[in-house]
């Protein structure tokens, strides 16, 4: 079967419902965050992450009467960030074998007016690629994000590309026709009989909150 972008914005819109997927020529309004607007920025030396991370934070401070550690928002925020090119390359190719372009400039998103996560997806490039760029793509993109990102403590190389793996074995278990997640498992270097995550979100930290069973705490 051949596959458009706007036939895989479906199968990711269908096997992630809490997101909303789009296909477009640009990025579709002010509300919308250009992935490499966003890099470019952290590139050039700014933070324009601190806003969401701040958002994130005044959540938790409201929530748990304290002043939240600050690694807690700036992880979040750096999860909800490798989420996107890691639901879109991952899904899309466990579940057809390829994928949209996930390259920074192939992708915008919008993020939840309240729970801050990204909720909406553009696909702004008509490239349908093959599992194995897809993987080139997504590796490019997130360490271009990752090595830029400086939300002011500090995370580790573990703690920040294990959020990558975390995400994208997290989005090949949403399908559930899925006939090529496990060459796209391989192609990304992840393993799904990993129970635990790499990465910690640090949320076991805010007062009453017990850990996740997947937390890597517990190895």
């Amino acid at each position: 079967m051949t596959y458009t972008v706007g036939r895989l914005a479906d199968v990711l819109a269908d096997a992630v419902s809490w997101l909303s997927v789009r296909t477009a020529t640009a990025v579709p309004g002010p509300d919308w965050v250009s992935c490499a607007d966003l890099i470019a920025e952290q590139q050039a030396g700014g933070d324009p992450t601190y806003s969401w991370r701040a958002a994130a934070a005044a959540d938790y401070a409201r929530d748990y009467a304290i002043d939240p550690p600050r690694q807690v928002a700036a992880m979040f925020t750096l999860m909800w960030y490798v989420q996107v090119p890691s639901l879109v390359a991952a899904v899309t190719a466990a579940v057809t074998g390829v994928s949209p372009s996930v390259s920074a400039a192939a992708l915008a998103f919008k993020r939840h007016p309240v729970a801050h996560y990204p909720a909406e997806i553009a696909l702004l490039s008509e490239d349908v690629v093959p599992v194995d760029v897809a993987a080139a793509q997504h590796k490019e993109h997130v360490s271009a994000f990752l090595d830029s990102y400086r939300p002011g403590v500090k995370l580790g190389s573990l703690q920040r590309f294990g959020a990558v793996d975390d995400e994208v074995r997290a989005a090949l278990r949403l399908p559930e026709d899925a006939p090529y997640t496990d060459a796209v498992a391989s192609a990304f270097g992840v393993s799904l009989e990993d129970k635990l995550r790499t990465s910690c979100c640090y949320f076991y930290v805010l007062p009453g909150v017990t850990a996740c069973s997947g937390c890597p705490r517990f190895r």
